[in-house]
Formats: structure tokens, C-alpha cells, sequence
């Protein structure tokens, strides 16, 4: 077992570290992530999405309150994808097991 002496030991996940100010909001964001709406469509896009949507800067992130959030990397990213929204809701529309509507957003996740 590693303990922390320094020697062949580093932290899991140090990118991480700092992101919530208080207790509470770690607790909250831990609940928040296991309570998370799960749905077999959505869940199933990541794995078609590169054959669905070649090309597309964006990837599929969460599903959360009915929304599906498409993330991409950068704000430049985000401004070229957006007009091809209507056309990606079409096409996730035509697919077996969808839902009757769709609310795409679009999120940066670096």
C-alpha cells in the first residue's frame, strides 16, 4: 500500500481538486450525479454518434430534464455547430426509440 510519502504515490484526478467551495456543494454534486435521468435512446447515441454525425465538432455529454447537451471544445466550435442543430434534431428525430421532441444544447467542455 502507497502511503503519502511522496514516493510512487500521486493523486487521483489533482484537475479536480478546488471545484467546490463548500462541503455541501460536493455532497450536492455527488447526489446530483447519481440521481442523474438515465434513458436507453440516449444513453445508446454515444456509441453511434461518430457513424450519425461525422464531422460534427460536437459530442454527445448528459441527458438532464429532457435536454440533451451536445458539448464541444471551444466557443469557435460552439458558433459552427449551431446552425446545424435543426438538421442533427431531424436525424435523432428519424432514429428507432426517439422521443417526440428533442432539446438539443450546446455546452463547452474543454
Amino acid at each position: 500500500m502507497a502511503f503519502e510519502d511522496g514516493v510512487d504515490w500521486e493523486p487521483a484526478e489533482p484537475q479536480k481538486r478546488g471545484r467546490h467551495k463548500t462541503f455541501a456543494s460536493a455532497l450536492d454534486a455527488v447526489v446530483s450525479d447519481i440521481l442523474t435521468e438515465r434513458n436507453d435512446f440516449f444513453d445508446s447515441l454515444s456509441d453511434r454518434w461518430p457513424s450519425l454525425f461525422p464531422g460534427l465538432a460536437a459530442k454527445p455529454g448528459r441527458y438532464d430534464g429532457g435536454k440533451m447537451f451536445l458539448y464541444v471544445k471551444s466557443a469557435p466550435a460552439l458558433f459552427a455547430t449551431r446552425p446545424k442543430l435543426p438538421a442533427v434534431k431531424r436525424a435523432l428525430a428519424k432514429l428507432p426509440g426517439a422521443p417526440k421532441s428533442i432539446n438539443l444544447v450546446l455546452e463547452i467542455h474543454r
